[in-house]
């Protein structure tokens, strides 16, 4: 962060993307390793934990593809600016209503003094 400022923290939801992909990735090469080791020692439980990998693996394809179709195309800019508007107050119309935790106002309180001024707007 040090290094890079805040471009990096704007760029945040891409790096995430980035690891979620790598993480199914791990899984699925997890799953396969584990149906294999079973498919080699000849056990029982073989063609199911291979049915099992194989379903697990479709589902973790489809789910990396639309992970890099969400690299590709995104709302991360109007989120980001939107999350900063809420953090600022200017959402709060939207709390109007609403039945109130219980000592959720004392905690906020406490909380927002803590913390201190409001975020930057961008």
């Amino acid at each position: 962060m040090a290094t890079h400022g805040p471009k990096l923290e704007k760029r945040q939801a891409l790096l995430f993307r980035t690891v979620d992909i790598g993480a199914d990735l791990f899984a699925m090469s997890a799953a396969v390793s584990r149906a294999a080791g079973f498919r080699k020692a000849r056990a029982s439980e073989a063609a199911s934990a291979v049915e099992l990998a194989d379903v697990f693996c479709r589902m973790m394809r489809r789910r990396i593809a639309s992970t890099f179709d969400a690299i590709r195309s995104n709302d991360d800019v109007q989120k980001y600016r939107t999350a900063r508007r809420f953090l600022n107050g200017e959402h709060e119309w939207l709390e109007r209503g609403m039945t109130p935790m219980a000592g959720f106002e004392e905690m906020a309180a406490r909380s927002v003094e803590e913390v201190g001024t409001p975020v930057a707007a961008v």
